[in-house]
């Protein structure tokens, strides 16, 4: 089946070779991902919204008439990702999953006292692990190589484990019983690696390089890795439960990056920079915060431990950034919502300035 995409054979060929250079430090300006999208009827929500028989292309068809009405500027390019919500791992797991217009909410697991009762194992009849591998499987035969399939949002160590057991609970089982946190944790990982070789094999067959929820894009085995309940956590625990799993993910993957995600885990950066694999940080304010363009030492401070950094800013925060940190290295998301025209003129401004 053939989608109308705007996007052309050379421009895949561009986008390869700009992020082939700025992953391996060359290229000397920022990448810009900027998509708009024009007026168009469909729906935007997560796909636990779905019964779980509803007819994959009747998912399918919605989205692509979305992916028909977008424009892909600067160093975008024509992605959709498998979004059953964040950390769908624990539903691969058993936590109950339900749904709200505003996101996808796991629930704990019924009947278990204490983490002493939780035994974690590959599932491979799991009714949501088969319609994440159902639909991801579906849109690459669909697309093709029109339509780069994003990984599904499989979730962070602790993430996983604080939807299986409740956030409050892990939170006091980190000093109740530690060791059984350990065993958990230590768990999770080989798990979500299987799982991810498990969706890798099937995007990676369209033959257009690599994507998840974030906006990167590499030409192998890549990932937005994170850990969002380390907010909650000291570095002292973060070294202890929540380190050895990145270690060991970024061991496996080509093109890891981690997902900072708000103020309370600035106190973690140290420990993400210490891992040699781990190639960059994507930095994410949080609600009621500046944006990114708001936190130069930060960000200055990443790209000094030799990370690359991805950002979320709009047009102005752009320029902002390229003026005092000089953008080498950047990955830049614009937010702001504009019109094709605007952003390439937008484009045009910051490629001079």
């Amino acid at each position: 089946m053939t989608i109308n995409i705007r996007f052309t054979e050379s421009d895949w060929e561009r986008i390869a070779r700009d992020w082939n250079a700025w992953w391996a430090g060359k290229l000397e300006r920022p990448l810009v991902v900027l998509e708009t999208v024009d007026p168009v009827e469909a729906d935007w929500s997560q796909l636990t919204k779905y019964g779980l028989d509803t007819p994959v292309d009747a998912i399918l068809d919605n989205w692509e008439r979305i992916l028909e009405a977008a424009y892909w500027l600067g160093d975008a390019f024509p992605k959709w990702w498998v979004n059953f919500g964040p950390g769908t791992m624990a539903a691969f797991l058993g936590a109950r999953v339900s749904w709200t217009p505003d996101t996808t909410w796991f629930w704990p697991l019924e009947g278990v006292s204490s983490l002493h009762d939780i035994h974690l194992s590959y599932d491979p009849d799991n009714p949501w692990w088969r319609r994440v591998l159902d639909v991801t499987q579906r849109a690459v035969e669909r697309w093709g190589d029109q339509v780069l399939v994003g990984i599904t949002d499989i979730g962070g160590n602790l993430d996983i484990l604080a939807s299986l057991r409740t956030s409050e609970k892990l939170l006091f089982d980190l000093t109740d019983a530690p060791e059984e946190v350990e065993r958990l944790a230590s768990e999770i990982t080989p798990l979500w690696l299987r799982y991810y070789d498990e969706l890798y094999a099937i995007t990676s067959t369209a033959g257009r390089g690599n994507a998840c929820w974030g906006p990167c894009w590499s030409p192998g085995k890549g990932y937005m890795l994170q850990s969002d309940f380390a907010y909650m956590i000291s570095p002292r625990m973060f070294e202890r439960f929540v380190l050895p799993d990145l270690t060991a993910c970024c061991a496996h993957l080509d093109y890891g990056f981690y997902h900072l995600d708000g103020k309370g885990q600035i106190r973690h950066v140290d420990h993400l920079l210490s891992i040699e694999r781990l190639r960059g940080i994507q930095w994410q304010p949080g609600d009621g915060q500046p944006l990114a363009d708001g936190w130069l030492p930060l960000l200055q401070r990443i790209h000094n431990g030799g990370k690359l950094c991805q950002i979320y800013v709009d047009c102005k925060g752009a320029l902002t950034v390229q003026k005092e940190l000089g953008g080498k290295g950047f990955l830049m998301h614009i937010v702001e919502r504009v019109t094709p025209a605007e952003g390439e003129a937008f484009l045009k401004e910051l490629q001079g300035s």
